[in-house]
């Protein structure tokens, strides 16, 4: 591939030859081998909710790329193939789309040809850094008033300002520089002028006076600062203070009546009434004019805020502020350091008389070079006379410690042997060139992109020694001794090459900054502070010190970096221009699911993308032939002027002696000789169509996509979920193409489709074989709805369109409207894909409707937090939003109280029920008289509602066809109550269809099933109306709960206590354990309540907490998790196997650790022959602790978890596991060691009556249903009768179940640890007699033989 400027030249005529001199970058030679524009700025439309930590992108350059020797069905197995750049250009060249689209089925790295990419050592390479640019200024003033908008100048009639003060809104946005504070609620927008914003900063007084106090303040770049609006109440106070100050100026026709209003409530009154400050939107004012309002702000602050309501000082925000101007520009790209003396000389007069900087504190810039390269088509001499014409003396090197006078006549131009040149340099370091480049007038420069491999090694370089740099720490970025950051941006697919962004400049500019320092910094003082004697303005105002260690703080700080191709500025000016970054097509496509007020920007999207699409607007502005191909290099420097030396404090200095020596060191040898092997040259041709060719397959399938659903859309349909998420899937990975950003990555949705893996790993796009794509115009891209990403077991699907989705529609369109899209797809998707390993206890049809229940109580329980949240943040104090939420507060307060309390509360769970104290946080958030406490949740109707009765009401108001009026416990306007309506008519299509009354009733049953699965206990209720008029509110209100749940018996003991103990100290506490303790559907845990209490509990609706497989840890076995989903899946309560499992494990859970036996204790042999003998051996071993070490034998949850899931993977014959043994007559191995190593087995079973030994084989294990076999269904049931009837005695049948599990001896010995009652008043002479039982099928070798006592015969 060639282009015309790369085709030999068929003549040398040098009319059509242009001579290119660079004067600033080196080519090497054999002796010389040694807001601002922001990268990671993205649109809010594209920023995922889930994305990718950029530090990612430059992990994954490290990573190999070989793949799988074979094709397989996963990643790693996938095979890696190479695919030439030419490739890629010929099948965009020819609008070849099948090509391109069939390559992102195939993962693919990329070739780069010799004729598109060329070496950056390449001789025929023009190098050039002559042009230079701010990009950025941000400048503070030092004291109090407006210096940093007055210029340096006493009159000017071309002088105007627009000063704006209705702009509260308005953040203060640079991401780079230093302010000397903490814009945190103190910034105010007061105007714009021609690419810049004005700034009334209120500063703390301490920052503004002390300025070691200023210079320790963090960064901009640290991103330490909050919210920089000014309260409603502190702007008012700020406008009071202008309107004052602007009417003390008779030119200007502003008065102000109240100077501090009319009241001292700030709310009371408006500013209108008091002042005509408000007439007009903006006041023009004169340089005069601006000079006065300086003047009046800083001679009247202290006196109008001393004299300033009691009220409105209250705070101390306003005795402890005063305020300072501010002025950012940015974006603005002006040349700077201009190669021509007389344009030098201008510009220095310019910033001199831009303003005066004795009364500046600080100016950030960010200053940038461009380097470029030009590939020319022969070189010609210089000649040696007008070097030294020009010259006069040249050296062999940059270095002034090492260099040595040329004499040019004996150094020819070039090296004879490697016909590389002879470089020779000029007195202050910088090559002089001996050669000019010939080349077309019409040839373009190469791009250029940085390799990302290589770059972060700059910037941990060893620099040589300098005679200054020894000595000057501060020279070094940011001062800082940790390592620099770099991110790395890669761009157009290719994985190493593309942006970077550093928090450092490259270290090698250190002796340039200490050049800077060493002329424009202040002399330390050296003399005593105690003396009296004035001292010499050169002499700095800091310390005593000579080596300015604690004296003058550093002129420049170096803070932070960027390179990037000079295109950026014309394709993206700012992170939200960017054409390809808007998801346009996406928000296009999704707004079919709107409603009517969303209609007109939904049709305007349709409308934009039908006349262009987003990357054919990119193609047409990179059509020109003059783009932009040049490196930008952007280093950001903070000048404190506080530090220069008082002739050197102005603008002319600050230009001539720090912009411009900055702005040229990157042509210095020391710099760029360094840098150029970090570069990519890509040919004129190839840049920046580079772009266009990796991305093709995108676009071309984006082109399809839009074009098959652009007539869905125009017939009024709405296309298919699926469709809107991989169209915002593909113009994501467009704009990571365009941006290197990770935040653009949606990684819970992309990441299963291979799209996160491919673009980080091998540059190229690929999709996952679940990702259907087609080369015809109908449906290009698809995937099943089985094959659809999800977040949990529920189906929740993974989403990438949200952000769009809100940010053009509002939240309710992706909430909360008829066709709300987040609920819509999650009913869809667990409709067509329900889940594997949840509620298989039902039939289809039921799971279907419970998923669909659940989603819509999902929806419900978020729209009553945010109900709690925004009445509970309206209830409390208007400041209660500047409170310190991570500081304990117990006083009088309870502002604080509450908003922690709230905080804690949504955090939870489930935060309509009791797990992780939810209750109690949300009693302590919505009561507000902590001596109400004890009373729980206020309740209007004083009883409870079951769970059905919440069920029916759901039902009643969002059937379809003849709903009841919503009221509590559902929330009129909120988004759940759609959702309701959506659910109850997807439901329809899978309840029972013989009659009205069956289908409602089977709806109702799967809100009940959901509501326990989601521990739902609470739900907000209406208000009561007490004695008043008119008919009463139903509205849902969130000072008004009701419980869902019945009365259950107390624990007599704990009953008892509660009424003889005093009031508790923690009431909201107390009140949370009583409601848990007499709510029959509230969840428990076996950890926080005792053996004596487990009948009031065990016969509870739910589980206890610890039974759930998060508590058991399958080490990523899959036999393991099958078996142990199928048992948590298949869990029913109303099997007695299942009952009695969980109850032995709760009990082998006391036993912790004397689950084992000692082998000094077994009986001989002889003594185990048959089945009754071997199972009374087993049923009499002791149990002990294992004399090694078991890992885990103490953590008593996961034994609640493991010993029923291990008893029903047993007893149950559909098992995964009981599959297993059917086959291979074996437990799998890691199930073996899994639950051995715990005491948990064969042997145990038989130990606790739950099996029976045929052999001695079982003190090994022995075989499954082989050496020891399992007890029958009779055995079975009349052990749950026996089990269950100890259940009902409260007081003693506790100890009668360990007595059945365990025996005697360590029944009573449990007894004494737990506090279960053991003294059976039947068993005053306990009988209990360890022999055979009387019959062979018998399920224990224990028996409980009472005594009654006879009566006393009257005499």
């Amino acid at each position: 591939m060639s282009d015309v400027d790369d085709r030999p030249f068929d003549s040398d005529d040098d009319d059509d030859m242009a001579t290119i001199t660079f004067h600033g970058a080196a080519r090497q030679g054999d002796q010389d081998d040694p807001r601002p524009f922001d990268l990671a700025d993205v649109p809010s439309s594209v920023e995922a909710e889930d994305p990718l930590p950029q530090s990612d992108v430059l992990e994954c350059l490290f990573l190999t790329q070989e793949g799988g020797r074979s094709a397989g069905r996963t990643w790693e197995q996938t095979k890696v193939q190479a695919v030439n750049l030419s490739t890629l250009a010929r099948a965009f060249k020819k609008g070849d789309k099948a090509t391109a689209i069939a390559l992102l089925q195939r993962r693919s790295v990329l070739r780069f040809d010799d004729d598109l990419c060329y070496d950056n050592e390449d001789e025929m390479l023009a190098w050039d850094a002559s042009n230079h640019f701010l990009d950025f200024c941000l400048v503070v003033g030092g004291s109090i008033g407006l210096h940093a908008l007055l210029p340096n100048k006493v009159v000017d009639h071309t002088f105007s300002i627009a000063l704006n003060l209705c702009l509260p809104a308005r953040l203060f946005r640079p991401k780079f520089g230093k302010l000397g504070f903490d814009p945190t609620g103190c910034m105010m927008a007061i105007g714009t002028g021609p690419s810049c914003e004005y700034w009334l900063a209120f500063c703390p007084q301490e920052n503004l006076d002390d300025l070691d106090v200023a210079n320790t303040a963090p960064l901009l770049s640290d991103r330490q600062h909050g919210d920089t609006r000014l309260s409603s109440s502190h702007f008012r106070m700020a406008v009071m203070f202008l309107a004052y100050a602007l009417s003390k100026n008779p030119n200007l026709p502003i008065y102000i009546m109240h100077q501090y209003g009319t009241e001292d409530d700030l709310t009371a009154w408006r500013i209108k009434d008091v002042s005509n400050i408000y007439s007009q939107a903006t006041w023009d004012l004169r340089l005069t004019d601006l000079q006065d309002l300086n003047n009046t702000i800083a001679s009247d602050w202290d006196d109008w805020v001393a004299d300033a309501p009691r009220a409105w000082k209250l705070d101390g925000w306003l005795l402890s502020r005063a305020p300072v101007a501010i002025t950012c520009r940015y974006g603005q790209n002006q040349p700077i350091a201009t190669a021509t003396d007389n344009t030098h000389a201008l510009e220095a007069k310019n910033w001199h008389a831009e303003r005066a900087y004795a009364n500046i504190r600080y100016v950030s810039v960010a200053i940038a070079t461009d380097i470029s390269c030009l590939r020319v088509k022969r070189w010609e001499e210089v000649s040696d006379e007008e070097i030294l014409l020009q010259h006069g003396v040249v050296y062999d090197s940059p270095d002034p410690n090492m260099r040595e006078e040329v004499d040019l006549d004996h150094l020819p131009h070039r090296n004879p042997d490697t016909r590389r040149e002879n470089n020779v340099y000029e007195e202050n370091g910088r090559r002089i060139p001996r050669l000019h480049g010939k080349s077309r007038r019409s040839a373009k420069p190469c791009g250029l992109l940085v390799n990302l491999e290589t770059i972060s090694e700059l910037f941990t370089s060893y620099i040589p020694d300098h005679p200054d740099a020894a000595i000057d720490e501060d020279a070094y970025a940011g001062e800082q001794s940790s390592t620099p950051s770099v991110s790395v941006y890669p761009q157009a697919f290719l994985r190493n090459k593309g942006h970077i962004q550093c928090d450092a400049v490259l270290p090698h500019f250190a002796p340039f900054i200490s050049d800077i320092r060493r002329v424009t910094s202040r002399r330390p003082r050296m003399v005593n502070l105690d003396d009296d004697q004035p001292l010499p303005d050169e002499y700095d105002i800091f310390g005593d010190t000579v080596d300015g260690s604690q004296g003058v703080p550093p002129v420049i700080i170096p803070s932070a970096c960027q390179f990037y191709n000079e295109i950026s500025h014309r394709i993206r000016p700012s992170a939200a221009l960017h054409d390809v970054q808007q998801g346009r097509i996406t928000s296009a496509l999704a707004g079919a699911y709107g409603n009517a007020a969303t209609k007109i920007t939904h049709n305007a999207r349709v409308r934009e993308c039908k006349m262009a699409l987003p990357h054919q607007k990119y193609d047409n502005k990179i059509g020109l032939d003059d783009v932009p191909r040049a490196l930008r290099l952007e280093n950001i420097y903070i000048i404190q002027c506080d530090s220069l030396k008082p002739e050197k404090r102005n603008g002319m200095s600050i230009y001539k002696d720090i912009i411009v020596p900055l702005a040229r060191a990157w042509s210095h040898p020391n710099i760029f000789q360094v840098l150029r092997p970090h570069l990519c040259v890509f040919a004129s041709h190839a840049f920046p169509q580079v772009y266009q060719w990796t991305t093709f397959g995108i676009t071309s399938l984006l082109e399809r996509l839009w074009a098959h659903q652009l007539p869905i859309l125009e017939a009024g349909n709405k296309p298919r979920h699926e469709v809107v998420e991989l169209c915002s899937v593909l113009e994501r990975a467009l704009a990571y193409a365009h941006t290197g950003n990770a935040r653009v990555i949606a990684a819970k949705l992309m990441r299963p489709l291979w799209l996160v893996q491919s673009l980080l790993e091998q540059g190229l796009p690929t999709f996952a074989p679940s990702v259907r794509i087609t080369s015809s115009v109908g449906n290009p891209i698809s995937i099943s709805s089985a094959d659809w990403p999800t977040s949990d077991n529920l189906n929740v699907p993974a989403i990438a369109s949200k952000r769009s989705q809100v940010l053009t529609y509002g939240n309710d369109h992706f909430e909360a409207s008829v066709f709300a899209y987040k609920a819509g797809f999650h009913i869809e998707l667990s409709i067509n894909k329900l889940s594997p390993h949840v509620f298989l206890q039902y039939s289809t049809q039921e799971r279907h409707c419970i998923v669909i229940a659940l989603v819509a109580l999902r929806s419900y329980i978020a729209d009553v937090k945010t109900l709690v949240a925004t009445a509970i943040k309206k209830e409390c104090s208007s400041d209660a939003k500047d409170a310190d939420m991570d500081v304990d507060y117990d006083g009088p307060n309870r502002d604080k109280d509450r908003l922690k309390s709230l905080q804690k509360w949504l955090a939870c769970d489930h935060p309509l029920g009791y797990k992780d104290k939810a209750y109690e946080h949300l009693l302590r958030a919505v009561v507000v008289d902590p001596n109400d406490f004890s009373d729980g949740l206020p309740n209007s109707s004083k009883e409870k509602l079951s769970v059905q009765d919440f069920a029916i009401r759901i039902c009643a108001m969002t059937r379809v066809e003849s709903p009841s009026s919503v009221a509590a416990p559902l929330i009129l306007t909120a988004p759940s109550t759609a959702v309701f309506r959506i659910a109850y008519a997807r439901m329809l299509k899978y309840a029972p269809a013989n009659s009205p009354a069956a289908a409602e009733k089977c709806i109702q049953r799967a809100y009940i099933i959901a509501a326990n699965h989601l521990q739902i206990q609470h739900i907000p209720w209406h208000a009561s109306n007490p004695v008043a008029r008119g008919r009463p509110s139903r509205k849902a209100v969130h000072n008004s709960w009701v419980n869902l749940g019945k009365s259950s018996v107390l624990d007599p003991a704990s009953s008892t206590a509660g009424r003889i103990a005093s009031r508790p100290l923690d009431m909201a506490a107390e009140a949370a354990k009583k409601a848990q303790a007499s709510d029959a559907r509230a969840p428990w845990a076996v950890e926080s309540i005792t053996l004596q209490s487990l009948p009031d509990f065990f016969a509870r609706d739910c589980l206890p907490d610890e039974f759930t497989l998060d508590n058991i840890d399958c080490s990523a076995d899959p036999l393991l998790t099958e078996i142990y989903e199928w048992v948590f899946a298949n869990f029913d309560r109303e099997k007695p196997i299942h009952r009695i499992a969980l109850l032995a494990g709760i009990y082998f859970s006391h036993m912790l650790p004397d689950v084992f036996w000692d082998v000094k204790d077994r009986p001989p042999a002889i003594a185990m022959d048959g089945e009754r003998a071997a199972t009374s051996a087993v049923r009499n071993m002791p149990w002990k602790r294992n004399g090694g070490t078991r890992k885990g034998c103490t953590w008593r949850t996961q034994f609640i978890a493991m010993v029923p899931a291990y008893i029903i993977a047993v007893y149950e014959r559909e098992s995964p596991l009981r599959d297993y043994v059917a086959r291979k007559k074996s437990f799998p191995q890691a199930w073996n060691h899994k639950n051995s190593n715990k005491g948990i087995g064969s042997f145990n079973l038989v130990r606790m009556g739950l099996a029976r030994a045929y052999n001695t084989r079982i003190f090994r294990g022995g075989s499954p249903l082989a050496d020891w076999k399992l007890l029958t269904h009779e055995d079975l049931a009349a052990k749950h009768r026996e089990l269950m009837g100890f259940l009902q005695d409260r007081q003693y049948g506790p100890f009668k179940i360990a007595v059945a599990f365990f025996g005697l001896d360590k029944a009573v010995e449990l007894g004494a640890t737990t506090g279960t009652y053991t003294n059976h008043p039947a068993m005053s002479a306990i009988a209990l007699q360890k022999r055979p039982a009387p019959e062979p099928e018998s399920d224990s070798d224990v028996e409980i033989v009472e005594e009654v006592p006879k009566k006393r015969q009257r005499r």
